[in-house]
């Protein structure tokens, strides 16, 4: 064997679960194959090329993007990808960061890994790097004079954007434009157009040697076979340098320039489509990447400083009456010496001329007027409201300067950054407490995504290998050119955090001191400018006109006939002898699967009227209500368990029941749970005695006991849009499994008993809105709200419970309410908001008994209408070796906590709706009402007619983007009947298009039309959907998949485009995407929960 075992390390995955991680290194050269043995169905590999930037030509982005475009021994396009799809897999994939490109392949089983690994490998080492690839991929002028190409429309489309500004800017600061960090490794598009292919052919000459290379594979592997399949390819591992010459240089870190107050700060104007709110973010160099005690402390810290709207910086920042943000967030980014980012968005940008013009108005003056100025004049009218508190005081202050002058915001972070430098954590018991927090985040990282932050890790002591001036462990080669690297340091954060917990407060305080108060200070503030937006659009198209009066009509037909030729030689024309030598699809029932057991409960009422719990065959969809036990809001468990760490409770209640009003107040209600007060009954109290928890003590007992929460209106919940289930609150929450009881009641103790004031109301809404202010400049989360806002408003089925929480939920709904509700809580008014938060509430506790009683008095409610109740369910999943009933004891901790509810109301002189034993039997026993089953769930799918002429084709210009986005939709019922043929067909069919290097792929990415194009399928709405992102030409994009499907309807273009061949590989890539979907713990609950809800538990 060519290839020596170098090093052997392991990995703690979970408290008694280890897997190992072995390097071998070919013995005539320094490639490398590492592999990470984590157990699951998928076996993923990473193509490790430590890369620099020069400069702001996009030299490893455009590097990477040709890399696929064919290679030495497989000059065909599009072969590679083929063949990745026929492994069971979705095709390669490549990623560029500032000091390394990865590419990447994930497939179902280790059978088509080792297939396709020497033809990627083959790709990367060995690419063509032909002119005419270069001309469509990476830049060219077309016959109207635009400049296209997929790389330079990719970034035309990001390099504008907040987060693509705040994130170079801060770096250009950080390393001051004298590092690899400083550059844009994706290309400025102004310098992309000077680039030539000759450059990227010496780029690759000197980055790709195979002895810079490294393969990282996780997974379930036979080692032996996949090194063999290397070894049959020995040019591929080789060096092609002298191996005493290093041309690739160390990362070195410029010195910083001493300035004033130990800041430097830089203002950057992004185009957008409002003025309302920007960021304001901060940047400083940390440890080494071989200093992993003091990485892991940081990150302990920032935990304690940001994490839970209890935190420091939430507390002085956010969760005010007056918020100065609407989030913060935080990234220690593993550069060869690391960096600290903290980013605060939401920012309130307030100018001169609005202070000047709101001077003197009247508090509710500003949240009655509309417009893009809005939010900034409720700021300002709250300015001018006398306080007495000494707190509010300082909010007053922070509106009253303006934020966005250097060093102002800064001046009030330092403040906190200061504090903690001198007083340390609050006690012991908040270390050890944040301490004990981290490691479990760990542990669910590892759980949720082990491959990818395994992979990490490896590449992180890659990087201190390949590019560190200096390490600590002796593993740098540009220090020690006989160096190995170290791999699996990353093992020891576990190790690490335990030694942490006995530390004392110096420490800690020592370590902000040392990489936050005592080093200089980057400062990028990020202002709206729309201005900006229109001057960058009408500049665009100037430029455009320019060339073509610099170019004229000869040129410009040359160009046209150039591009022609181009497109024609990258077209995938893979001969037929070719594609029949591909290797078998690999045997998808040999794929190690992820355990799981899954069953579903029905909670029914026996003949004595207590509960019974029946497990196995499900009702018919529709059964006699007296057949259900109705004393709480659902009727059935799904209980799972798999090979996970934690516990998990999701509750879902149906939410058609809620008066129509209320349900505007959803989005706040489900951002206030899990962060608002409690009154705790004393039966629910340690030392027994009533208690008044403020916001903050619930959040730190949250963030004590959870591992994550979430309150929402259906699954997918993305605050102002949900992806299905709209119906239904859910309510979530997940622990240590240990912890699974107290997880239970802590769930229960939220829904039951949490109070909402004027304090939370007010800083709660104010942040949604900003929330809302930065959705509504994103294409894509547009594109959802407005396909919603048509399809519900369309719909003429006022019971359509779904369709009327889509509407409430939306940003077109929620500005205009958000801004009622702060003008409400401003003059005082907020009785009424208590009033309703408190009655959804109520109704989301209603059992169903007391639901099925108000429909039949109302005589008018849909439920009554249509003599049906849908009740909500509960999903359950628990470690394989949990042993108690786990059922059970959820439904007694319920009635326990429902009972104290009742009595704990009733003392507090609210009525609560009971009913006595004479109207239960009636409501029980005289059919009523009928119970839908929840599994399946019952949907409506989408109806094409309900859409009227005039919504049948929207367009809206957002100011700000500089691409479209598009979305087409058809019907496609393909989950009723059960079974239903076409599902397994527009399956097929949507992959067969939308695959990589597929039809779809080739012709509208392929052209420079669009990032993306695909054609996807919503099972539960019943749609089809044909969608652009990131589209520069949408016409011709949709024109493109227009002729893709009239080919399709010729014999020629059918055997062309759906030949055997490509059915099967599509069905291959099919196969990937079902077993990728159950590869973790989380994916296997969520597949149970999905595969429920769609179709009868007996065909799953």
């Amino acid at each position: 064997m060519t290839f020596i075992l170098e090093s052997t390390s392991s990995f703690n995955t979970q408290p008694n679960q280890s897997l190992e991680i072995n390097s071998y290194k070919y013995d005539k050269s320094n490639f490398r194959v590492i592999f990470i043995d984590v157990p699951g169905p998928l076996c993923t590999t990473t193509i490790f090329v430590p890369t620099l930037s020069p400069n702001d030509k996009g030299l490893p982005h455009t590097l990477e993007h040709l890399i696929f475009c064919g290679s030495k021994n497989y000059p065909n396009r599009g072969y590679l990808d083929s063949l990745a799809n026929r492994c069971l897999s979705i095709g390669t994939n490549a990623y560029t960061s500032e000091d390394n490109t990865g590419y990447t392949l994930v497939t179902a089983g280790a059978e088509g890994t080792i297939n396709i690994l020497p033809v990627f490998l083959d790709h990367v080492i060995q690419p063509s790097l032909r002119p005419y690839q270069f001309l469509t991929e990476i830049y060219h002028i077309d016959g109207t004079a635009k400049q296209k190409g997929v790389v330079y429309c990719e970034m035309a489309s990001r390099e504008n954007t907040e987060p693509d500004l705040l994130d170079l800017h801060l770096r250009k600061n950080l390393f001051q434009n004298q590092s690899t960090y400083s550059f844009e490794c994706g290309g400025k598009t102004k310098d992309i157009k000077n680039l030539t292919n000759d450059e990227i052919i010496e780029y690759h000459k000197k980055f790709y040697d195979p002895s810079n290379i490294s393969v990282i594979i996780c997974g379930i592997i036979d080692k032996e076979k996949a090194l063999q399949s290397l070894e049959n390819v020995p040019e591929l591992l080789c060096s092609h340098k002298d191996p005493t010459v290093m041309d690739i240089p160390a990362i070195e870190y410029p010195p910083l320039p001493i300035v004033e107050n130990n800041l430097i700060s830089e203002t950057v104007h992004f185009p957008v489509s409002d003025a309302d709110v920007g960021s304001i973010s901060y940047a400083w160099r940390g440890p080494g990447l071989e200093n992993l005690k003091e990485m892991v402390a940081l990150d302990v810290v920032f935990r304690y400083l940001y994490e839970t709207s209890a935190s420091p910086l939430c507390q002085r920042f956010i969760e005010k009456k007056i918020p100065i943000a609407s989030d913060v967030d935080f990234e220690l980014k593993a550069t060869v010496d690391t960096c600290l980012f903290l980013i605060f968005s939401g920012v309130p940008y307030i100018t001169e001329d609005n202070k000047n013009q709101n001077e003197g108005a009247e508090g509710a003056e500003g949240a009655e007027e509309t417009g893009n100025n809005v939010e900034q004049n409720i700021v300002l009218d709250e300015m001018s409201i006398c306080k007495d508190n000494e707190a509010e005081d300082d909010e007053i202050k922070d509106n009253l300067d303006d934020l966005f002058k250097p060093g102002v915001f800064f001046g009030k972070l330092i403040e906190i950054f200061k504090n903690f430098a001198e007083n340390g954590f609050p006690n012991k018991e908040t270390i050890l407490k944040t301490i004990d927090r981290h490691r479990v985040k760990v542990y669910e990282m590892l759980e949720e995504d082990p491959h990818e932050v395994l992979t990490n890790f490896v590449i992180q002591d890659l990087l201190r290998y390949n590019f560190a001036v200096h390490s600590e462990l002796n593993d740098a080669k540009h220090e020690n050119p006989n160096a190995k690297p170290i791999i699996g340091t990353r093992s020891k954060i576990f190790d690490i955090l335990n030694e942490l917990e006995t530390y004392p407060q110096d420490y800690w305080k020592k370590i902000i001191k040392k990489y936050i108060l005592d080093q200089p200070t980057i400062e990028v503030l990020m202002i709206p400018d729309p201005e900006l937006a229109n001057e960058q659009a009408n500049k665009e198209i100037q430029d455009q006109e320019d060339r073509i009066k610099e170019l004229g009509p000869e040129k410009l037909k040359h160009l046209d006939e150039e591009l022609e030729k181009a497109i024609k030689d990258n077209k995938i024309n893979i001969p037929q002898e070719v594609l029949d030598n591909m290797p078998p699809i690999p045997d998808a029932t040999k794929i190690p699967l992820f355990r799981g057991e899954v069953m579903i409960k029905q909670i029914l009422e026996s003949d004595n009227h207590e509960t019974v719990i029946r497990q196995g065959d499900l009702p018919s969809p529709s059964q006699l209500i007296k057949q259900y036990d109705l004393t709480r809001p659902f009727s059935s468990v799904q209980y799972v368990k798999t090979d996970t760490f934690f516990s998990q409770v999701k509750i879902y209640i149906n939410t058609a029941h809620i008066p129509e009003e209320l349900r505007d107040y959803l989005v706040l209600f489900q951002e206030m749970l899990f962060c608002t007060p409690i009154d705790l009954p004393k039966e629910l109290s340690k030392d027994n005695e009533p208690k008044k928890l403020d916001y903050r003590t619930v959040v730190e007992n949250t963030s004590e006991l959870c591992t994550s929460n979430e309150a929402s209106i259906g699954i997918g919940n993305e605050i102002f849009h949900t992806s299905y289930l709209s119906e239904t609150f859910v309510i979530s929450a997940s622990s240590e499994g240990i912890k699974y009881s107290d997880l239970c009641e802590w769930i229960m103790i939220i829904l039951m008993f949490s109070k909402f004031d004027d304090e939370r109301i007010i800083s709660t809404a104010k942040n949604l809105l900003s929330e809302l202010t930065e959705t509504k400049r994103e294409g894509s989360e547009m594109l959802s709200a407005i396909s919603t806002k048509i399809i519900a408003e369309c719909n003429d089925d006022n019971g359509n419970t779904p369709l009327l929480n889509d509407l409430a939920i939306s940003v077109f709904n929620q500005e205009t309410f958000l801004k009622k509700i702060i003008s409400l809580v401003e003059e005082g008014k907020s009785a009424e908001i208590i009033k309703n938060l408190e009655e959804i509430q109520k109704c989301l506790l209603k059992p169903l008994e007391i639901i099925a009683k108000e429909a039949e008095d109302s005589k008018s409610s849909p439920i009554y209408m249509k003599r049906e109740i849908i009740p909500g369910f509960v999903q359950i999943a628990m470690p394989f070796d949990y042993e108690q009933d786990a059922i059970q004891e959820f439904l007694d901790i319920w009635d326990r906590c429902y009972n104290i509810y009742l009595t704990f109301n009733k003392s507090q002189n609210k009525t609560i709706s009971v009913l006595d034993d004479e109207t239960r039997q009636k409501i029980n026993y005289n059919n009523l009402f009928k119970i839908a089953s929840t599994f399946p769930f019952p949907r409506k799918p989408f109806n094409i007619h309900s859409i009227d002429d005039a919504h049948q084709s929207v367009m809206v210009p957002i100011a700000g983007l500089c691409t479209s986005f598009l979305i087409q939709y058809v019907e496609s019922e393909v989950l009723s009947p059960i079974p239903n043929e076409d599902f397994y067909a527009v399956t097929i069919l949507a992959e067969l298009l939308t695959r990589t290097e597929g039809p779809l792929y080739t012709s509208i990415r392929g052209n420079g039309y669009a990032y993306d194009g695909s054609l996807c399928l919503y099972l539960w709405s019943g749609q089809l959907a044909f969608s652009l992102y990131d589209s520069s030409e949408p016409q011709k994009a949709t024109m493109e998949f227009y002729q893709i499907i009239e080919e399709m309807n010729t014999e020629e273009g059918w055997a062309k485009i759906c030949s055997d061949f490509h059915i099967d590989t599509a069905k291959a890539s099919v196969v990937y995407k079902n077993v990728s979907s159950k590869s973790t713990a989380s994916g296997v609950i969520y597949s149970y929960l999905r595969g429920a809800l769609r179709v009868n538990i007996t065909l799953l």
